[in-house]
């Protein structure tokens, strides 16, 4: 097998690898209710990572192996505190194992993922939970 051939075969297998077709980042959307909610999110090793409002609702983030911790607030109602699930995908684990064990995707994030909409929704003191949340509370 010539050099150019090898080179074809290499970069159709890649294909398959989440790090080429799924990417190491994420955007997640955040559905708030009320409106005036601020969500700060944190990574244990990172840090924060940002904040997401209810006019400004969705956030990038770098996928990772570990959970992303959401504090949310709103004037005049409970504080609320969940974790977004890492998990891994599909992608990251079918396409890994086939070239290099999954090994890249690991160590690029590439292969974990959070879910997509987030959907929180704070009470007001008194006031029976809300059953609508996405995420897992804390």
């Amino acid at each position: 097998m010539g050099i150019r051939q090898f080179g074809l075969l290499a970069a159709v297998l890649c294909t398959g690898c989440a790090s080429i077709t799924q990417g190491t980042s994420q955007t997640l959307i955040f559905k708030m209710e009320p409106q005036q909610t601020v969500c700060t999110l944190s990574r244990d090793g990172e840090g924060e990572l940002g904040v997401v409002t209810g006019k400004e609702n969705s956030i990038t983030v770098g996928k990772d192996k570990d959970d992303i911790i959401v504090a949310c607030k709103a004037p005049g109602y409970e504080d609320k505190t969940i974790r977004l699930v890492s998990s891994a995908s599909t992608a990251g684990v079918a396409g890994g194992a086939l070239i290099d064990l999954g090994i890249t995707d690991m160590i690029t994030g590439a292969m974990w993922q959070y879910q997509n909409e987030i959907r929180v929704a704070l009470k007001k003191p008194g006031q029976a939970p809300a059953n609508a949340d996405f995420a897992k509370p804390l």
